[in-house]
């Protein structure tokens, strides 16, 4: 289902159109058999009753160079909140599928949260994305609650992130 309706709008949509189509589906699950750097394996399932901020990017791309810091001050505020940031390192090019290169970039960034190698683009496909980086998030019963591609809108991301924590604490 996922998968007609991300190549349906691929066809047909505009870029936000596309965005906002995604939001209420129910997020794909992730891989536990890739490559983890900075956490064991995760799944969605796992991570039921948190909200889960799932990042697309690659090591050598300047828009997630842009985006890594916005990121990464998310996990830095609200991980002890309930906020999983889940970096899904896909390549844009073979030459970033070196996953020495992948840890090594991840050490220099600073990035501290758990990312999980993609190099067959398996989730990169399941999540239909069309651009690096791209930014879901995933409400406490694993639907999407915004998607969007590119850099900024983190105003808008951090919005639904404090929503859905604020959702949780009044549990």
């Amino acid at each position: 289902m996922f998968f007609r309706l991300a190549l349906a709008l691929l066809l047909y949509a505009s870029p936000r159109q596309l965005e906002d189509a995604f939001v209420g589906q129910k997020a794909p699950e992730l891989k536990p058999d890739k490559t983890w750097i900075n956490s064991a394996p995760l799944t969605l399932e796992q991570l039921r009753g948190k909200v889960v901020l799932i990042e697309f990017w690659a090591w050598d791309c300047p828009f997630c160079a842009e985006a890594i810091p916005h990121i990464g001050e998310f996990h830095e505020k609200y991980a002890k909140s309930g906020l999983v940031v889940l970096g899904i390192h896909t390549p844009r090019f073979d030459y970033e599928k070196d996953i020495p290169k992948v840890k090594e970039a991840v050490a220099n960034k600073g990035i501290k949260f758990p990312v999980v190698i993609d190099n067959d683009y398996e989730m990169w496909t399941d999540y239909a994305c069309a651009a690096w980086p791209s930014v879901y998030v995933v409400d406490q019963d694993g639907v999407i609650q915004l998607s969007h591609s590119g850099t900024g809108r983190y105003d808008d991301i951090e919005q639904v992130i404090q929503k859905l924590l604020n959702k949780n604490r009044a549990k």
